[in-house]
C-alpha cells in the first residue's frame, strides 16, 4: 500500500455561502470515504487550500477531477509525493476556516492575510502553512 500526499490551492468560481460549503463537504466526504482518501480543506475569501492523502492512483484521479471541476479556477499543485503514514486518517475531509487571529499566529500568516491563500500557496510558505494548520487542527479537534 503506497500512500501519497498532494497539496494544492485554487480559486473558487464565486464566494461560497455556508450552505454551499456544507454541501461541498458532504459530497467530498462521501466521495473520499468510498476511495479511501483523507485530508484537510481550508477555505478563505474564495480560495481553497487542500491536503489529500491516500493511494497514489486515487489521489491523482481526484486531483485531476478537481482540475476539471468548474467550481475551481487556477488550480495549482504545491506538493505531491509519497508519505509513510496518513496525518488525517480520521477525516474523509477535515475542514478549517481559520480566523484572522489564527492566521496572525502562524509564521507567514500576515502574508496570507495580505496576499491570500492562492498567492501564499504558490510560494514555499504554502506547504508549511497548511501543515501547521493541520497540526494545530489535529491538536484541537475531537475526531
Amino acid at each position: 500500500m503506497a500512500l501519497h500526499e498532494l497539496i494544492y490551492v485554487s480559486l473558487a468560481d464565486h464566494a461560497m455561502a455556508a450552505d454551499e460549503l456544507c454541501a461541498l463537504l458532504t459530497q467530498a466526504r462521501a466521495f473520499n470515504r468510498e476511495r479511501g482518501i483523507t485530508g484537510l480543506l481550508i477555505y478563505r475569501n474564495r480560495e481553497f487550500m487542500q491536503l489529500l492523502e491516500g493511494e497514489r492512483d486515487e489521489v491523482m484521479a481526484l486531483y485531476e477531477h478537481i482540475e476539471n471541476d468548474p467550481r475551481h479556477r487556477q488550480v495549482h499543485r504545491i506538493w505531491d509525493g509519497p508519505i509513510a503514514a496518513r496525518s488525517c486518517q480520521h477525516w474523509a475531509m477535515g475542514y478549517a476556516e481559520p480566523s484572522d487571529h489564527a492566521w496572525h499566529a502562524l509564521p507567514d500568516g500576515r502574508q496570507v492575510l495580505d496576499d491570500g491563500l492562492f498567492a501564499a500557496g504558490r510560494s514555499s510558505a504554502g506547504k508549511r502553512l497548511l501543515l501547521r494548520l493541520r497540526d494545530d487542527f489535529l491538536s484541537s479537534a475531537s475526531v
